[in-house]
């Protein structure tokens, strides 16, 4: 009976789903979908790559060339995450709608403008890292934040923290609309006002202290980044332990941590891990160095 009723509510919600698309492809509705796959298809005269898109049951495609205007290497990293559109084509008999993004973000771009305004709080969508900087899009509108304006705790490659796709909350902190002379506006915007600044405790540890500490992330490249316990969002990132066991690093575990030094100016800390002696593998990760 269960299997029957979820099957008509499906049905109901694809209904719905095809009368909103057609709805978008008369007036240029945004509309919002999840991507659930990538295919290669044929467009025209020639082959593109696509996301597909699921809309209430009914499924879309997103060309590679109509979801920006920046340069994305791949669409992997979007599997999974939501993006607005408007309807370009319907083809109701293959059963499956073509989307354009490019439209959409010029939608809500003008809408953007009309009404945002400073210190309000909206969600900035990653298209683009690089060390230090995230390539945001803010309702349409294109914006660059640097590291220091995203968290309070030292990030030394905003690669190693974000992804392509990911969102974020942040802080309308600068806006002035297009004008003649300044068609693109300006707009500023800030995440880490949103949160508490950790190194405001920073005073409850010492030099030479140590600490239990929580692992957040395991990178291969830039060591074990962990987080203080008792203080959120307090980093401390260290080289990998030498000769550790590496079932022993993995993420949400607790671990010791010893404070070396406590730079003030930098806000850095820097520390080493410290595992108790059955963890320790001779014969692993021979010849990697802790921080000294």
């Amino acid at each position: 009976m269960r299997q029957i009723e979820q099957r008509f509510d499906n049905v109901g919600d694809e209904k719905l789903g095809w009368a909103d698309i057609k709805e978008s492809q008369r007036v240029k509705q945004v509309l919002y979908a999840e991507a659930i796959g990538l295919e290669t298809l044929s467009l025209g005269d020639k082959k593109e790559e696509m996301l597909k898109l699921n809309y209430k049951g009914v499924f879309g495609y997103l060309p590679k060339s109509r979801i920006d205007n920046y340069e994305f290497k791949g669409l992997h990293h979007f599997l999974g995450k939501e993006f607005e559109f408007v309807v370009e084509t319907v083809d109701i008999e293959g059963h499956w709608f073509l989307a354009d993004r490019i439209q959409a973000l010029e939608v809500s771009a003008r809408r953007f403008w009309k009404s945002a305004k400073v210190g309000q709080v909206m969600v900035g969508f990653i298209r683009g890292i690089d060390m230090s900087r995230l390539y945001l899009l803010v309702e349409g509108v294109p914006v660059v934040m640097n590291s220091e304006e995203v968290s309070y705790s030292y990030i030394e490659d905003m690669r190693s923290e974000f992804e392509i796709g990911d969102t974020l909350d942040i802080k309308i902190t600068k806006l002035e609309a297009p004008t003649e002379e300044n068609p693109s506006g300006l707009l500023e915007v800030n995440a880490k006002v949103l949160s508490r600044d950790p190194w405001g405790q920073i005073g409850d540890y010492k030099e030479g202290g140590s600490y239990t500490a929580v692992i957040t992330k395991i990178h291969p490249e830039h060591g074990v980044f962990l987080e203080l316990v008792g203080v959120s969002g307090l980093t401390v990132r260290t080289n990998f332990p030498p000769n550790a066991n590496p079932d022993v690093l993995k993420k949400g575990k607790k671990v010791t941590v010893k404070i070396l030094e406590i730079n003030h100016r930098d806000r850095r800390i820097k520390a080493i891990t410290i595992l108790p002696q059955r963890s320790i593998n001779a014969g692993n990760r021979r010849g990697v160095r802790v921080i000294h």
